[in-house]
């Protein structure tokens, strides 16, 4: 069984290098929005959290960095970047979900490719409820 284990500004040091390749991947799809460096120091600054998955044998086996957003009617959990084997299936992601209703959420939301919005859907129960276009100005 996988646990999920918030880790604390403090120790983002302690885990990246056993993180940021699951990290990376995801933010090379990211459509440029922040490098990984620029990651972690908004997760070290408390600006985002970090999110791992731990498997039976204490090894890290997927990541998720996470921000809140608080609009009009809701508090979204946006996810910013995840990555690993162990992080999005039902029984990880209910406890992220479970961790994001104790901090006020009351959605989840991310960006995604076509592929990864399938996986969204599939493996976590979402739904497409938008498509995101965007150019340069």
């Amino acid at each position: 069984m996988n646990i999920v284990q918030i880790v604390a500004p403090n120790n983002v040091y302690n885990v990246w290098e056993d993180i940021k390749e699951y990290l990376n991947a995801s933010i090379n799809v990211s459509g440029g929005d922040f490098t990984l460096d620029q990651l972690k120091l908004l997760l070290v600054r408390g600006e985002q959290s970090l999110l791992v998955s731990v498997n039976e044998s204490n090894k890290i086996n997927g990541a998720m960095t996470v921000e809140f957003i608080n609009n009009a009617n809701a508090r979204t959990m946006f996810i910013t970047a995840l990555g690993g084997n162990g992080i999005v299936n039902d029984e990880t992601f209910s406890q992220v979900e479970l961790w994001a209703k104790m901090q006020g959420a009351t959605k989840a939301s991310a960006w995604a490719q076509e592929a990864q919005a399938r996986l969204y859907k599939l493996k976590a129960n979402f739904n497409t409820v938008r498509m995101v276009v965007e150019k340069d100005l």
